[in-house]
């Protein structure tokens, strides 16, 4: 059994490798982080930065990751949880499969490269197979992720400011208290922000406060525009 993790916010390698509390090896061509009960493998981008982490059978995440919280404030989403799509990097090497009795599982094109095979078993004896090597005996096919994240265009600047501040003015006056925000420019210049324990759901429903998560880079103008 496997889980797949992303981090929320940027997190580079180098920073990771500041954190005592565990090591970042060399995995083949990727990298694994490892403590002393539990190994996660790690792949990264071309600019260092971690895309991908995931466990395979007993290996714990919580062995590792709040140490990662802790030192560097970045946390992770589960492949289970709602959005993790939208915080796939460009390069990820990770894909879904879908079996023909509709269910789905995560793998990375690494598996691909060693020749992991992919096996499922259900509780009524059916199984689903995917086997790089031997496409023929698979059940399953790859799935393109595809992005939940709604674009949307502002005019200028202080567009993008007066609705960020109507929406964190109107998040604190219905729900209270003060909100934490964290930010990071990163080596594209990108500036990402994460307001922490805000609400974004039906307001009959308020249910647990969530980290929201947003990317702000300059893009270049059409000179026709």
């Amino acid at each position: 059994m496997s889980t797949y993790y992303r981090p929320r916010t940027p997190l580079k390698l180098d920073d990771v490798r500041k954190i005592k509390e565990f090591d970042v090896v060399k995995d083949g061509k990727d990298w694994g982080f490892q403590s002393k009960d539990c190994f996660l493998s790690v792949e990264t981008n071309s600019k260092g930065y971690v895309m991908d982490v995931y466990r395979h059978g007993q290996n714990d995440v919580d062995d590792i990751f709040p140490d990662i919280k802790s030192e560097l404030g970045v946390s992770f989403i589960s492949e289970g949880e709602m959005n993790y799509i939208n915080y796939r990097d460009e390069e990820s090497k990770v894909y879904m499969l879908r079996f023909e009795n509709g269910s789905t599982c995560y793998r990375t094109k690494s598996e691909d490269d060693s020749g992991v095979v992919s096996l499922q078993y259900s509780f009524d004896g059916e199984s689903n197979l995917y086997d790089p090597n031997n496409r023929e005996k698979s059940n399953g096919v790859a799935v393109e992720e595809t992005s939940m994240v709604e674009t949307i265009p502002f005019k200028s600047i202080q567009h993008l400011k007066d609705s960020l501040c109507r929406w964190l003015d109107n998040t604190v006056e219905n729900y209270g208290g003060d909100k934490e925000v964290s930010s990071n420019v990163d080596d594209d210049c990108r500036l990402h922000l994460m307001v922490h324990d805000v609400v974004v759901t039906d307001l009959e429903e308020i249910g647990d406060g969530q980290h929201y998560y947003m990317t702000v880079e300059q893009v270049k103008r059409d000179s026709n525009q």
